[in-house]
């Protein structure tokens, strides 16, 4: 494969596992299974975690480890790099309005 299909199936390894809320090696393995067809694999994904989800699920992975809904995962994962975003802004501004005024004096003892 070239470089330009190297990174096509890149790309769409971290489509998949923003997706299907798994794995990158998972993702990989479905996807080359399934000759790099993006929904194809991805239905394979679900009807093989559909039914015995939950059992699967514990047997492989420690709950905590994974969302128990993968497809609400990116939806947290936006919402906590918006609250990233918006916390370092908001306790960078105070310091940046310090450093540009000058300190005020230190009062005679």
């Amino acid at each position: 494969a070239g470089a330009m299909d190297e990174l096509k199936h890149q790309v769409m390894i971290n489509q998949f596992v923003l997706a299907a809320g798994c794995a990158a090696d998972q993702a990989k393995q479905l996807l080359q299974a399934a000759h790099w067809q993006f929904e194809t694999a991805l239905s394979a994904f679900f009807q093989e975690t559909n039914i015995p989800y939950s059992h699967h699920h514990q047997m492989m992975c420690t709950p905590a480890n994974t969302p128990a809904t993968p497809p609400n995962f990116p939806d947290a994962l936006t919402m906590f790099s918006r609250l990233k975003a918006s916390e370092s802004f908001n306790s960078s501004s105070p310091v940046a309005s310090m450093a540009t005024s000058p300190p005020p004096p230190a009062p005679p003892l």
